[in-house]
């Protein structure tokens, strides 16, 4: 064998070296030349980004930034090419990418550089860093929702009991006044405002603290009848169309929990439509789980408003407190179940509550 057969077989062999260490890596790593075009772009970036390395290679590697820095980012290599200044290289630092599919997403990016026949090369290797996000955002809320308990425990006890005796004093005046006069009705006003003010401090209660579930076999359709029928003695809802369609096994659930998550959804359904209209709701079963869809005939929900409708005291209703939809998700996440919202293009709102099967229905 020739010195240059033997040449060019070891210069294989360390190529697929190479190309099996940053394949193996866990973070993704991307080389680029000094115009910004990407040279090598291992595994782990493929599955980060959604890309194959075939579709990026030779491609501007702002490809993989979100705006302002895909715009900015061939400024950044020419300072530095222009000035040595290192912004960047050799420090690290934390930065947004922006996959395939145009999700967003936080990375740990360090910058390496080296040099091949005197032309500068760039060996970035990120780390992404959207778990980690993700468990800060859940100890943020643990920590919010801590706090937020232990207000509305100093509320309920210092607020709610002086309030009941406040508004027994108002009903024995209202009792002393002759009925349809100005006075009477003033009074109704101010008991009806106190009842707002006691049902805010349950519903805080309730999301601050919610009791732990006590898991029992529930029959949906029953559980469901009992809601719309609260639902129907209100005036408000009396032109309100309500259908239940669908055969599911019974649930494991907290009757009581589960009970209030759902007047909380049927409830913004109705107001989402005035008090009128129709909300349809359908029992699925599926993969181990009942599904409860209910879809109302509303304007649907705007995508800002939708993307904080779990987050609590976020609301769209003149007189509304904003832990309606924060306390049902709440209420069923302690359930072991899930509940997502949904706009079709055909309008309206459709919410989807899942709830496990009870075992003994699951044979």
């Amino acid at each position: 064998m020739s010195e240059s057969s033997q040449g060019i077989g070891a210069l294989r062999v360390a190529d697929a070296r190479w190309r099996a260490i940053i394949d193996a890596a866990v973070d993704g790593i991307i080389v680029i030349d000094a115009a910004g075009r990407i040279e090598a772009f291992n595994a782990a970036a493929e599955r980060m980004f959604g890309y194959d390395e075939a579709d990026v290679l030779g491609k501007n590697i702002s490809t993989l930034m979100p705006e302002p820095d895909r715009s900015q980012h061939d400024g950044y290599i020419d300072h530095h090419l222009r000035t040595g200044e290192k912004r960047i290289i050799g420090i690290g630092r934390a930065v947004t990418g922006q996959r395939r599919d145009g999700q967003k997403f936080p990375l740990h990016l360090s910058v390496g550089e080296f040099e091949i026949d005197g032309a500068p090369h760039f060996t970035g290797i990120l780390h992404d860093l959207s778990r980690r996000a993700e468990l800060e955002e859940q100890l943020r809320e643990a920590t919010a929702l801590a706090r937020l308990g232990e207000m509305a425990a100093v509320i309920a006890h210092e607020v709610r009991n002086p309030l009941a005796a406040v508004r027994g004093a108002v009903q024995v005046i209202g009792s002393r006044l002759p009925a349809k006069t100005g006075d009477a009705a003033i009074v109704t006003e101010v008991l009806a405002r106190i009842d707002g003010l006691n049902d805010l401090i349950q519903d805080l209660l309730v999301f601050a603290r919610p009791p732990a579930p006590k898991p029992a076999r529930v029959d949906l359709h029953s559980l469901i009848g009992s809601v719309i029928g609260l639902l129907k003695r209100d005036p408000a809802f009396s032109d309100l169309e309500i259908s239940v369609s669908g055969n599911v096994p019974h649930a494991l659930a907290d009757p009581n929990l589960l009970k209030i998550a759902l007047q909380n959804l049927l409830i913004n359904a109705a107001q989402a439509q005035q008090g009128k209209g129709s909300v349809r709701v359908t029992l699925r079963r599926t993969d181990g789980f009942n599904s409860i869809d209910i879809a109302d005939s509303g304007p649907g929900i705007p995508p800002e408003i939708r993307a904080a409708l779990f987050r609590p005291f976020k609301t769209t209703k003149a007189r509304g407190t904003g832990l309606g939809m924060a306390t049902a998700k709440r209420l069923i996440d302690s359930q072991d179940g899930q509940i997502a919202v949904e706009c079709p293009d055909s309008g309206g709102t459709r919410i989807t509550v899942t709830i496990p099967v009870a075992p003994a229905d699951t044979e």
